[in-house]
Formats: C-alpha cells, structure tokens, sequence
C-alpha cells in the first residue's frame, strides 16, 4: 500500500503518520529527509547539493530521480510518502517514479486545516536542540518553561514558525494545493480529514477511512 499524506504545515500529518509507522509497520518517506541525507557530509559534491537547497536550483527531476532509487532499493510494502507533492507539476513525477517500481499510488490523505489554526498551532511549536524532543506550548508544553523535560537544554523555536514565516509557507502551499486536490478527487483516490480536531480523533478517523481497524 501507497499512501501520499498532504496538508499545511501543522496540520498533524507527520504526526499521524508516526502514529501508522508504530502501529501497522508503515514506512515513513520525505523527500526532504532523504535531500538532507544525501546532502549530509564534507564531501564537494554534498556541499554543493546544500548550497543547491538553499537557493532552491535543485530539479524537481533530481529530487525524484532520488526516491526512485531509495524506493527501488527498500522494497517496502507498506509506505506513506510526506510532502512529497507540493506542486501540480509534481503529480506526474510521482506517477512515473512509483510506475518505474512497479507500484502505484493507493490512497491520498488531505489533512485539512485553515490557516489561522496552523499559524496557531506552528507558532507555538519548539524543540530540544540536544535531543531532538518536540514540544508544542499549546497542546505538549514542557515541564518548566522553554526547558526540555529529559535533558534541561533550553529549547529553541525554527526561525520559519514566526507568523511572517507561517504566511509565506502557506502562501506557497496553497499556490497549487486546490488543482493537486481536484486532480486526486477525479481519481477518486482522495480522502479528506478535519484536522481541527485532537490528535485521537484524527487517527481513529485515519483508521476508518484507510480501513485499518
């Protein structure tokens, strides 16, 4: 099975897909983890995808071209791939990227979400520079204020969760979310949640209409 997961930043769609790698055995990719892998290292060549990512020259072909080799080399039966349609242009690379393994895409999760609420939710979101634990002020505030609960660094806030950096990350989502939405619902591959709701609720009704209950 072949899950696409899309939807705003905060809008719990790596959280729930966590939630399905725990519990049913589901491989979790990214095409951004998989550029900040490659990109990892001393070498000319990682240097210069890193400077490539920075200033956006990387080719949606390339970055494509990449998870069909992981892909091919994994042999997962069971995946969610996360933010890895983000433009129209990039419905048709992922077709021709599953087609070149001989698989296809199953079922596309939108996980809906206005934008005040995410600017809310993400706005509040911070992290454990040492330990990587992720804490939200809001719904999963640590202990002691700005202080991580396993280890006691201060944390620390991306500089991209301000509200000048939420509004231009869903300025650039909803740039060409509504014609990825129409082009799966006349596949009729498209499954739609309310992810106003609590982290509970999202999953038991990711449960449901995945049939995995």
């Amino acid at each position: 099975m072949v899950l696409l997961f899309i939807g705003p930043s905060g809008s719990g769609k790596d959280t729930q897909a966590e939630l399905l790698v725990n519990s049913f055995e589901f491989k979790r990719v990214s095409t951004g983890d998989l550029m900040r892998e490659i990109s990892s290292g001393d070498h000319y060549i990682q240097e210069m995808i890193r400077k490539s990512m920075v200033e956006g020259f990387l080719s949606d072909n390339f970055v494509f071209g990449l998870l069909q080799i992981y892909l091919a080399h994994t042999h997962f039966d069971k995946i969610i791939l996360s933010g890895v349609v983000r433009r129209d242009s990039q419905i048709e690379l992922l077709d021709y990227t599953l087609f070149k393994i001989n698989d296809r895409l199953d079922k596309v999760v939108y996980f809906d979400l206005s934008d005040e609420e995410a600017t809310k939710r993400m706005t509040a979101r911070t992290r454990c520079p040492k330990c990587g634990t992720n804490y939200n002020l809001l719904y999963n505030p640590p202990k002691q204020e700005m202080i991580c609960d396993l280890d006691g660094t201060t944390l620390t806030r991306r500089p991209d969760d301000s509200e000048e950096g939420m509004k231009n990350r869903l300025e650039d989502f909803h740039k060409d979310n509504e014609e990825i939405i129409e082009e799966y619902e006349k596949r009729g591959i498209l499954i739609k949640i309310d992810a106003s709701k609590s982290i509970e609720e999202i999953h038991k009704e990711v449960l449901e209409k995945l049939e995995l209950n």
